[in-house]
């Protein structure tokens, strides 16, 4: 109790005199003052927990964008990784494509030479078999 609480020294002679009315005064004061202390050492553990929960809640936020960054780097690395793949697939499907292409068209043109060197012997030979 500070110092300049002093408790009554003054006799009760009858209820609701001016020395009762002074002690329930001292009386609730007192009462007053003991639960303020109570709340003050009851909550200050608590608030040390509260800020110490707080540090840890501030630390694993960071954790979770250090980890964000990183899933979204890896992310961007693996499509990235897979569009260079699909680029790679589709640059030899049309270099096959191209070259079977070719291929069909040297092979029609052969087909092509190939008939029209026939159909100019075949008068020829004609000929050269009704001379004989």
């Amino acid at each position: 109790m500070p110092a300049s609480l002093h408790r009554p020294s003054c006799l009760v002679f009858y209820a609701g005199d001016p020395c009762e009315i002074s002690i329930q005064q001292y009386n609730d004061l007192v009462a007053e003052r003991k639960q303020q202390e109570w709340a003050t050492s009851a909550l200050t553990p608590l608030r040390a927990q509260i800020a110490e929960q707080q540090k840890i809640i501030a630390g694993q936020q960071q954790q979770i964008k250090t980890l964000q960054v990183k899933i979204d780097s890896q992310t961007i690395a693996a499509l990235q990784r897979d569009a260079r793949e699909r680029a790679s697939v589709d640059f030899l499907g049309a270099i096959i494509g191209v070259g079977l292409a070719f291929l069909v068209a040297l092979a029609a043109f052969r087909k092509l030479a190939r008939a029209a060197s026939i159909h100019e012997y075949e008068p020829e030979q004609a000929r050269s078999a009704s001379a004989s």
